[in-house]
């Protein structure tokens, strides 16, 4: 156990060193890098003056122990680190005032009780605030006028932070995610999805057709996407389009080395300086993608992802929040209002060939439908004609129930799929 002292006095070590580098200036992902190098550079000063002052040495979990204390300290996540540390078991972190911490399991989905991290609300406070001030853009507001924010940690984390109109009066929802799942083959190794399946989607990702995944909250939408975009040819260039960004394709260098990533950004003070999902579409157009992604459509930027997969971007993927298979359509007719539903439906209709859908279950996500659209037009306003390909009932593998069309069926078989 390392005394509580001497982390405070050696993060100082780490701060001053740090702010002779130009810290503050980088961005995000090398700031942790740094942050790194430089508090293992100084834990393995300070062990050695304890083995010259006592002759003791420190072993690898107390230096290893030391050394996250220091990072967490300087790159400002020091009440956090602990929770973070546990990534890998859970998927979510529920940070309900000072004195109530929970954690979502990952797989199940079961919630346990953690310990508190601060002592009190306004220590909370300050943590929030200090994310903000590394990770956070243009450092946006956190008080009664402009009560929530999000913040996207170094690697990957999602803080969305609320106050004032919450009780308590302080909440964090944390969403971490899993980079673990990089390929259909690890689906298949967590018993998400069975081979022949795998099969199919490996199938769909070469074919190049355009696929909406769907799903709830948790579901696993992002890491299907992130999956699938994996399986694509390293030579594409793939731009992703998102609120916040989820997908980090980035992290996958040797799979995805083209990959241009955007992410939308909320109006000042002022009102100025608002860049839209919808924007970003339109000016991805003009980057020369071989692939277009958005990590969740919610408004009129439905109609720009219609629009680029009927226009020389096939392949390309979004998700959408809908509770069932036979929600998808009317969810993606709430988002663009201004619309009549049978032209929505037409958009859809000529643009998208697959919907995938997710649910959560005791043994973790599990694609319970896949639909293949057909695509002669709708004759009935707010309909969009589907056959079921697959089906299942979240619990067990779905059963393979349907078949392709048959010229998508002949193009599956082109790249190693047949029915």
């Amino acid at each position: 156990m390392i005394d509580p002292a001497v982390v405070p006095r050696l993060a100082a070590d780490v701060g001053e060193a740090l702010a002779r580098t130009g810290f503050e200036a980088l961005a995000p992902d090398d700031r942790k890098q740094l942050a790194i190098a430089t508090s293992t550079k100084v834990a393995q000063e300070y062990q050695l003056s304890v083995l010259n002052s006592s002759g003791l040495l420190l072993d690898d979990d107390q230096m290893a122990e030391l050394t996250s204390a220091l990072c967490d300290t300087v790159l400002g996540t020091a009440q956090l680190g602990p929770l973070l540390r546990q990534g890998h078991r859970y998927s979510d972190f529920h940070i309900n005032g000072a004195d109530k911490v929970f954690a979502k399991e990952r797989g199940s989905g079961r919630m346990v009780a953690l310990d508190p991290i601060v002592g009190s609300e306004g220590e909370l406070i300050d943590l929030v605030k200090k994310l903000i001030r590394a990770y956070a853009p243009g450092e946006p507001r956190f008080d009664a006028g402009s009560p929530a924010v999000d913040i996207q940690l170094p690697d990957g984390e999602r803080v969305h932070a609320m106050r004032n109109v919450v009780d308590p009066p302080v909440v964090l929802a944390i969403r971490i995610p899993d980079f673990s799942l990089e390929s259909l083959d690890d689906l298949i190794d967590n018993d998400t999805i069975e081979p022949e399946m795998a099969r199919f989607l490996h199938a769909v990702v070469e074919a190049r057709l355009n696929v909406i995944v769907a799903g709830g909250t948790g579901s696993g939408k992002t890491t299907l996407l992130r999956v699938l975009l994996n399986e694509v040819d390293p030579t594409e260039r793939i731009v992703t389009i998102e609120d916040l960004r989820e997908l980090h394709l980035s992290r996958f260098p040797k799979r995805n080395p083209n990959v241009w990533s955007a992410e939308s950004v909320k109006a000042n003070v002022d009102g100025q300086g608002e860049v839209t999902v919808e924007y970003l579409l339109r000016e991805a157009l003009r980057q020369d993608p071989d692939r277009i992604v958005v990590g969740e459509v919610r408004g009129r930027e439905a109609l720009e992802m219609f629009k680029a997969m009927s226009t020389g971007n096939e392949g390309s993927m979004c998700s959408v929040h809908a509770r069932s298979a036979a929600n998808i359509v009317p969810r993606l007719i709430q988002c663009v209002p201004d619309r009549e539903p049978d032209q929505v439906c037409i958009e859809i209709a000529n643009s998208v060939d697959l919907f995938v859908h997710l649910t959560r279950s005791a043994n973790g996500p599990r694609i319970t439908s896949i639909l293949e659209v057909d695509d002669h037009l709708p004759e009935t306003s707010g309909v969009v004609h589907t056959t079921r390909l697959w089906e299942g009932d979240g619990l067990a593998h779905p059963r393979l129930v349907g078949r392709l069309s048959a010229h998508r069926a002949t193009l599956l078989a082109d790249h190693g799929w047949w029915s």
